[in-house]
């Protein structure tokens, strides 16, 4: 069964939770859209939260917030980081909400998030949507980023390794920005996964991008996982030099970060990006691979 409850939060204003036996969600309804809440009922939120940002008087400047939010890239000073501050539009039915940001005038542009729970999982769907109101066909990516708590250990996976005599030609690309510093020891790179150990006392910034995907990103934080599944689509051309999944990380959190490829909307249209989204209970923040492969088999990924 799934509950849907409007309240109000001293420190996000009006929300909406979606809840089943399992989990819940908090969607601020002042601002977005974002989901600012996903845990277990009787747990932490997976997300990082900046509430102190919402009582800033300038509008017109962009807050990261926390939570969950949608972008559209390439990243671009100006029009990714048009601000967020306004109430959305909602609406609710028994499986599913759909949020709506205002037209963003600068790009007419307009984002959405279509919200399903499973009424018996931990299991969360998230259509992610940019909708172009110009008269003008646009080329974007949409771009799904998922802000986590501190102290956690984020996991990008690679794809299926296999034999030199088998594979002869490159299956991925790892995409560098100029301050990531592949020396930094929050850095792990493994056979199967590249890991990233979120520092709170560190705050130099890094960040990396990969191609070609196994289509899923990790958190491993308290004692639970975070996992989602965002497809890939094979030969279809990524921004940042082909990135499919990002990490990116500083002293204050870890987004994890999956993007579609770069689509052209025509007037009246728009791109779609699917997240899945799980939660495991019982997680070993150094698992190795091989418990690491144990961990996603219980999420059937």
């Amino acid at each position: 069964m799934i509950e849907q409850h409007e309240y109000s939060d001293s420190a996000w204003g009006r929300c909406i939770a979606l809840r089943n036996e399992l989990v819940e969600l908090v969607i601020p309804l002042e601002i977005g859209p974002r989901v600012i809440r996903y845990g277990f009922r009787d747990g932490k939120n997976q997300f990082a939260e900046f509430p102190a940002q919402k009582a800033d008087p300038d509008l017109g400047k962009w807050h990261s917030f926390g939570g969950h939010r949608l972008w559209h890239g390439p990243e671009d000073i100006v029009r990714t980081y048009l601000p967020d501050n306004d109430p959305v539009r909602i609406e609710a039915s028994d499986s599913a909400i759909i949020i709506q940001q205002k037209l963003e005038t600068p790009t007419l542009l307009q984002k959405e998030m279509e919200i399903h729970l499973d009424p018996n999982s931990t299991h969360v769907q998230i259509i992610h949507r940019i909708l172009n109101q110009s008269l003008f066909e646009v080329q974007l990516a949409v771009w799904a980023v998922s802000v986590m708590d501190t102290g956690g250990r984020a996991i990008l996976p690679l794809p299926a390794r296999g034999g030199h005599d088998e594979n002869l030609r490159a299956q991925t690309s790892l995409n560098l920005w100029a301050y990531t510093d592949l020396q930094d020891p929050r850095w792990q790179f493994g056979q199967k996964y590249i890991t990233f150990q979120q520092n709170p006392a560190n705050s130099l910034p890094q960040k990396i991008g990969l191609s070609r995907s196994a289509g899923w990103l990790a958190y491993l934080n308290g004692g639970q996982a975070f996992l989602k599944k965002c497809g890939y689509v094979e030969n279809w051309a990524y921004p940042d030099e082909g990135s499919a999944l990002e990490i990116y990380a500083d002293h204050k959190c870890v987004e994890l970060e999956s993007l579609s490829p770069l689509t052209t909307i025509e007037p009246g249209g728009c791109a779609e990006l699917v997240e899945d989204w799980y939660l495991l209970k019982g997680i070993e923040m150094d698992a190795d691979e091989n418990a690491l492969d144990q961990i996603l088999k219980l999420a059937a990924l």
